[in-house]
């Protein structure tokens, strides 16, 4: 007996008929899809598993002797008397879908996970790899391989099972991270990538500077300045974030501020005059959640407000 179709098995069905299309670029409309209903992936993967199955039944049917036509409908159908419902009464969806599957099966299946200012998150990936975001945070990952991820804004620590034959990639901006058995956090702010390693080592844009970054060492690349720095930090306090430490060693009071915006999920920004000031310390997000504006005196500038938010300005 065939199992009844439901909304969801006609439309997991018909994005794999059109995922399997190699021209298909609907990316972020199957990305949309996938993320409105937990359901939708579950019964997507299902889909996709029988569609496989039916590509490899397919591939051991005989080959025809007379016209195509004729011979191949005969040879499949006791297949569709024996096969569940979307093989039996969907078999031209999913003959279309074996078409097309050598170039689905390898194509992406990009899809985004976000957090609001003020909340943070964890992703666990497959063997024992985890993600981190901080705040106001958005991270691409690919359904199809979890050994990729692009850091769009924001920041994340990468907690890495390091894996020789499929190393963990990092895509931030136009740089590229290979980790070499790794905790390291990345975070992009405006023209700026800043990497800080706790364990391991992750390699920067290995097929061009490819510049190692161990233990206790940073990485600052500039797309403005067109430039490189290396530093050094405590590596207990790469990715201290997460217990609400904001730690820096020169950064920018403008960065500073984009910082507290994500972490306190309120308004705060930096003035011209006091924007580029470097600053040197650490901030307790804790004690300023209730005081958003008490971070002027830690940062040695003046704090206005600003609807509901603050602006950091030169001291009068």
């Amino acid at each position: 007996m065939m199992e009844p179709r439901t909304p969801i098995d006609e439309q997991a069905l018909t994005w794999a008929v059109r995922v399997g299309d190699p021209a298909f670029v609907d990316w972020d409309g199957f990305t949309a899809w996938l993320e409105s209903d937990p359901a939708h992936a579950a019964r997507y993967d299902a889909v996709a598993a029988r569609i496989a199955e039916a590509a490899e039944q397919l591939a051991t049917l005989p080959a025809p002797v007379t016209p195509v036509a004729q011979p191949l409908m005969q040879d499949i159908a006791p297949l569709r008397a024996t096969r569940r419902w979307w093989i039996g009464t969907g078999l031209a969806a999913s003959v279309a879908c074996v078409v097309g599957y050598g170039a689905w099966s390898v194509q992406p299946q990009p899809y985004a996970v976000e957090t609001a200012a003020g909340d943070t998150r964890t992703v666990q990936l497959a063997e024992g790899t985890s993600i981190a975001l901080a705040g106001g945070t958005r991270l691409m990952l690919d359904h199809r391989d979890d050994r990729v991820a692009t850091l769009e804004s924001g920041q994340a620590l990468f907690t890495v099972r390091h894996d020789e034959s499929r190393p963990f990639r990092v895509k931030v901006g136009g740089d590229e991270l290979i980790d070499v058995g790794t905790v390291f956090d990345v975070k992009r702010a405006p023209g700026v990538t800043r990497i800080a390693v706790s364990e391991g080592a992750v390699v920067f844009n290995p097929h061009r500077e490819a510049v190692r970054v161990d233990p206790g060492h940073t990485l600052v690349s500039d797309s403005v300045a067109r430039s490189l720095t290396l530093g050094t930090i405590d590596s207990g306090a790469v990715g201290g974030w997460r217990d609400g430490r904001l730690s820096y060693q020169g950064e920018p009071i403008g960065e500073v501020a984009a910082d507290l915006t994500r972490a306190l999920g309120v308004s705060i920004t930096a003035s011209p005059d006091v924007a580029r000031r470097p600053f040197r310390g650490t901030l307790a997000v804790s004690k300023l959640k209730k005081n958003p504006a008490a971070v002027a005196l830690l940062l040695d500038v003046s704090a206005r407000q600003s609807g509901e938010g603050w602006v950091l300005t030169k001291q009068p």
